[in-house]
C-alpha cells in the first residue's frame, strides 16, 4: 500500500501531541485538527506510526508497526539520501587550510543544498580563500564578484545598454552566473559594497524570490537563479574596517552566518608547517609567537593595540623567511607599517618594535631565541 504520509507521534516539552512525517522529515501541524490528534495521541500510547492513504476521494488511517512499514519505493529513497549524505561526509577538508571539522560540514553542506553562506571575520583569516577551496573540492564552477571594488554598480550587476546601429544590451558576468547551474557565487567584501547593489541583490538572496530583473534591458525580462546555485559573501566587521559598512538587516537574514576565527599559535604553526616545509621550525614558532602576543594584548581591556596581525600577513612572512628575509627585516617590512606611529615612544609601532626585539637574530641562526629569551617575554611588559 503506498502512503500520503507516515506520522510518528510524540509529546512537546508542555506535554502537547504533535507529529512528524517520516516520509518528509517535516512537523505535521495538527492545532486545528481534533480528529488527528486524537488518532496520533492513541498512535502515541500504543507505540505505533499513523498511516494515511487515498481511499476513493478521502483519506483512510491506518495504525501500523513502527519497524518495517517503509514500501520498497520508499527505501530506495531513503537510500539515495543516505548516499548523497555519506558522499558529503568524504568532502575532505583541504591539507593546506586550516578549518573546524563543524565550519567546513557546514560551508559543504550549505553549497550542495544552494544555500546563501555568509563569512565574517577579521582580514586575513582566509574567508574568501575558503570558498575557492570548497568550490576546487567539490568540482564546482565559481563565479568571483569584488562588491568592494564596484564603482558601477548596475553595470557590474545587470550588464550595459550600448548604442551602435541601434540598442544592444550585453548582460553582466553576475547574470551568466545566475543562469549557471549549481555554481557557487562569491560576492566579497559585501560590507563594503554600494548600498545599491544590496537593494538590487535582495530579491536574488531571497529564498522565496531568486529573481533578477533586467531593468536596463528592453521589456525588462526576470531572471531566474538556476537550480543549485549557492551565493556565498565575505565581510569584514568592526571598527578598524573604516571602509565597511554596517549591513543592513534585511541582507543578512538573507544569509547564515559563520564566523572565520582567527588561529590560535598552534593552528598556525601547523599551516605555515604545510604551506612551507623548508621553513625553519625555529622561525615557524618566532612568528607565530610574535602573532599570539599581539593577539593577547589586543583582546586585553585597555589594550595599546588595535589590529592583529593577520593568517595573510603570517604567511607572507615565512615565504619571505623562505626567500632569506631575517625576522627583523620581516617586521620592519611588513609588521611595523600596520600599526602607527602616532604618541611617540607610547605609540603602537613602538610597542610592537619593543615586542619583535626579543625574537631578533642573535649570532647563529640556531641561536635565534631560547628558553632564557622566552621566560623573559612571559615577564615582559609587552
Amino acid at each position: 500500500m503506498e502512503y500520503k504520509q507516515v506520522l510518528r507521534g510524540y509529546y512537546d516539552t508542555e506535554k502537547r501531541v504533535k507529529a512528524i512525517d517520516l516520509l518528509t522529515d517535516q512537523p505535521y501541524f495538527i492545532e486545528d485538527r481534533p480528529d488527528m490528534k486524537q488518532r496520533i495521541e492513541r498512535a502515541i500510547n500504543f507505540k505505533q506510526l499513523l498511516a494515511v492513504y487515498q481511499r476513493g476521494t478521502r483519506n483512510g488511517f491506518k495504525y501500523i508497526e513502527q519497524e518495517g512499514w517503509r514500501t520498497e519505493p520508499e527505501e530506495s529513497v531513503l537510500n539515495a539520501l543516505k548516499n548523497d549524505m555519506e558522499k558529503q561526509k568524504t568532502i575532505n577538508k583541504p591539507d593546506d587550510f586550516i578549518i573546524s571539522d563543524l565550519k567546513w560540514k557546514y560551508l559543504v553542506r550549505c553549497i550542495n543544498r544552494g544555500k546563501n553562506l555568509m563569512f565574517v571575520g577579521p582580514a586575513g583569516t582566509g574567508k574568501t580563500q575558503v570558498v575557492f577551496k570548497a568550490a576546487d573540492m567539490l568540482d564546482r564552477k565559481i563565479f568571483y564578484f569584488n562588491l568592494g571594488s564596484t564603482q558601477d554598480v548596475r553595470s557590474a550587476i545587470i550588464g550595459n545598454t550600448y548604442f551602435k546601429d541601434g540598442t544592444y544590451f550585453e548582460e553582466s558576468a553576475f547574470v551568466t552566473a545566475l543562469k549557471t547551474p549549481n555554481t557557487i557565487v562569491l560576492l566579497d567584501e559585501i560590507s563594503r559594497a554600494n548600498p545599491e547593489a544590496w537593494n538590487i541583490l535582495m530579491p536574488v538572496l531571497d529564498a522565496n524570490i531568486r529573481k533578477l530583473r533586467l531593468d536596463e534591458k528592453e521589456n525588462s525580462p526576470v531572471i531566474d537563479v538556476a537550480d543549485g546555485v549557492s551565493f556565498i559573501s565575505t565581510a569584514n566587521i568592526g571598527f578598524e574596517y573604516t571602509s565597511a559598512r554596517m549591513l543592513d538587516r534585511a541582507l543578512v537574514d538573507r544569509f547564515s552566518i559563520v564566523e572565520m576565527d582567527a588561529l590560535d599559535k598552534e593552528q598556525e604553526m601547523k599551516l605555515l608547517a604545510m604551506k612551507y616545509s623548508k621553513l625553519d621550525p625555529q622561525v615557524n614558532e618566532a612568528l607565530c609567537d610574535i602573532s599570539f602576543r599581539i593577539r593577547m594584548e589586543c583582546e586585553r581591556e585597555n589594550s595599546k593595540l588595535s589590529s592583529i596581525l593577520s593568517t595573510r600577513t603570517l604567511i607572507e612572512a615565512a615565504e619571505m623567511s623562505i626567500d632569506d628575509f631575517s625576522i627583523d627585516e620581516i617586521a620592519e617590512l611588513i609588521f611595523y607599517p600596520q600599526y602607527p606611529e602616532d604618541g611617540g615612544t607610547d605609540s603602537e609601532r613602538i610597542y610592537v618594535r619593543q615586542l619583535v626585539q626579543k625574537y631578533i637574530q642573535k649570532g647563529t641562526k640556531e641561536n635565534l631565541f631560547t628558553d632564557d629569551d622566552f621566560r623573559a617575554l612571559d615577564n615582559y611588559d609587552v
